[in-house]
């Protein structure tokens, strides 16, 4: 039901406290380029009964002049700033662990919500069969993607009734991870680890989710992403004071492991801290590495490598895994 919406746009208008349906966590460093558009995406939505949450990661640039610009015109903007730089996804875990909503998104200075973005989401959230634990939207990828023209990010929306299956389907197709951008159950959520401070740690939270319950995809385009150089995991890792701005630790602590291994381990962790069946645990691991190990096949494989993961997903399909 969102016929709250318009008395919610009141209450926050008359400063009157009120705890949001939806909390929307917007960590930031240095996002003043794209940071107004972003956040004026958000304050349009016809969904009105919100919180944002802004963490700004010590920028150096005017970001923090634009966000206490833009959170004394609206009280349900709350600004915090770190007094240095936590790393990027610290500061992601640390604006969910501000949020009082019983759903939760999270934005980004180069992400736009387009029109009806949150009320398709939360209408999602509350009607149909289940209860997902991440309803997203389809998104429009702008600048530097390195994707050819008119492609489309694959969909890793799965209702199996097997966890193992759901986290399957996740780990064969995500790849942006702009699903992050959609909406989320908060409980659900608060049962994961959140984002390791490791390269992909993104790819493992969405698998944990997946292993939680429902994915459900919106198939409209309702974000848009506009994409950056120097700012992707390839610069993380090549890069010492990326590394710093992203973990949060100095370049010494960077792991001798490369991300395939370190993601090997992730995933095969990942069950055995979740609220699951001991079978559906072994289940889980065992389906989280085959899938991890034969999208690595068929990405960095010639012909030869890709007849061999096609043999190997007949060959589990058969067995019903």
């Amino acid at each position: 039901d969102l016929n709250f919406a318009n008395s919610s746009s009141t209450r926050h208008r008359r400063n009157i406290p009120m705890t949001p349906l939806v909390s929307i966590g917007f960590p930031v460093y240095n996002g003043a380029e794209f940071l107004s558009r972003a956040l004026d995406s958000i304050l349009s939505q016809d969904f009105k009964d919100f919180e944002i949450i802004i963490a700004d990661n010590a920028s150096t640039d005017d970001t923090e002049r634009l966000c206490r610009d833009y959170a004394k015109k609206d009280s349900r903007i709350r600004y915090v700033r770190n007094p240095t730089n936590i790393g990027v996804n610290p500061n992601h875990n640390l604006v969910f662990e501000m949020n009082r909503g019983r759903y939760f998104a999270w934005a980004a200075h180069d992400i736009e919500q387009l029109p009806g973005m949150l009320s398709r989401c939360v209408r999602e959230m509350q009607t149909g069969p289940g209860a997902p634990v991440l309803v997203y939207p389809r998104c429009e990828l702008a600048g530097d993607s390195g994707m050819p023209a008119g492609w489309q990010q694959p969909s890793i929306a799965s209702n199996h009734a097997k966890p193992s299956q759901r986290v399957d389907a996740v780990i064969r197709n995500i790849v942006f991870v702009t699903q992050h951008y959609g909406l989320f159950d908060t409980g659900a959520l608060r049962k994961t680890r959140l984002n390791g401070s490791y390269p992909s740690s993104d790819y493992v939270l969405t698998a944990e989710l997946a292993m939680l319950g429902e994915i459900r995809e919106i198939p409209e385009v309702l974000l848009r992403r506009t994409i950056q150089k120097n700012r992707g995991t390839a610069a993380v890792i090549n890069d010492k004071r990326a590394w710093v701005a992203f973990s949060g630790h100095n370049a010494r602590s960077r792991t001798l492991l490369s991300i395939r291994e370190r993601l090997t381990i992730e995933y095969f962790r990942a069950p055995w801290r979740l609220p699951l069946k001991f079978t559906e645990r072994c289940a889980c691991s065992l389906a989280a590495v085959t899938a991890h190990y034969r999208k690595e096949l068929w990405e960095h494989s010639g012909p030869r490598g890709r007849r061999f993961v096609q043999f190997l997903g007949g060959f589990r399909r058969m067995l019903g895994k």
